[in-house]
């Protein structure tokens, strides 16, 4: 690729910096080199910066302690999750009972969010990353999709997620494991919904030209960035390979082997 090592100073001039998380912050526990130095970069140039992530096997509270975990003093303000346009959807289309297939961790966001959780005469389905799916939830589930018009919504649809040791099925694959039972697919919050960026950069009135992501998936993080009319920057230490890219539609406008590299740019300021 042309931009593979290409001069990615330009990208220190942006005022709102977007990263994904699994896979361009961190790798399951292992935070990338040059992180907590590059947020300090960004703090003292009083740039604008947002993690996001597809991933809603953790709730709110779950990634900040994670993130805190790394001495990134993190506060929700930084914090944009797949959850977090789903809840927004549920609250104003006035979705009440829900049938959430999710974590504990994600449920107990969801009833303090003020939704009663039932598979009992639920009012929609919610998929998210379930990752303590049970074969009898996925029956109760597929039961209702079958009807042709219940409701059914996911926070994303990642086909997997990377770890530490290789790749896991993530609400994608729990997706495709149900329509080939219902056919049908849910309606998506997450990325690569362009409206996960677009309306943080509405609330501060920056132009999306004047704005960056940094991610390692093409077809959630860089397809967003370009749906949204943002500059994109394709990480290799997660999902996406060189190979991949070459064969994908979604390029990015830059990439580099991962987030140090952005710090050795500001280093140069």
């Amino acid at each position: 690729m042309d931009n593979h090592k290409s001069n990615i100073f330009e990208l220190t001039k942006k005022q709102v910096f977007f990263f994904d998380l699994d896979g361009t912050i961190y790798l399951g526990d292992k935070l990338f080199k040059g992180v907590p130095e590059l947020i300090k970069a960004l703090r003292n140039r009083q740039k604008h910066f947002f993690f996001l992530s597809n991933n809603s096997s953790l709730s709110t509270a779950n990634y900040l302690e994670k993130l805190n975990k790394f001495n990134l003093n993190i506060t929700k303000e930084n914090l944009i999750l797949s959850q977090h346009p789903t809840i927004e959807y549920l609250k104003k289309n006035k979705f009440k009972k829900i049938f959430l297939l999710g974590t504990k961790s994600l449920r107990e966001e969801f009833k303090q969010e003020g939704f009663e959780l039932t598979e009992q005469n639920p009012q929609i389905i919610v998929l998210a990353f379930d990752k303590e799916l049970t074969y009898d939830r996925l029956v109760k589930a597929t039961h209702l999709l079958l009807k042709k018009d219940f409701p059914y919504i996911a926070t994303h649809l990642d086909n997997r997620c990377p770890t530490e040791n290789g790749y896991i099925p993530d609400a994608g694959g729990i997706a495709a494991l149900l329509y080939k039972t219902v056919e049908r697919m849910p309606r998506v919050f997450g990325k690569p919904n362009k409206e996960m960026v677009l309306f943080k950069l509405n609330q501060l009135e920056i132009s999306p030209k004047d704005a960056v992501i940094f991610g390692d998936r093409l077809y959630t993080d860089i397809k967003m960035g370009k749906n949204a009319g943002i500059t994109t920057c394709c990480v290799l230490s997660g999902e996406a390979t060189l190979d991949m890219i070459k064969s994908s539609e979604n390029k990015p406008d830059f990439i580099i082997n991962g987030i140090w590299e952005l710090l050795n740019e500001f280093n140069k300021i």
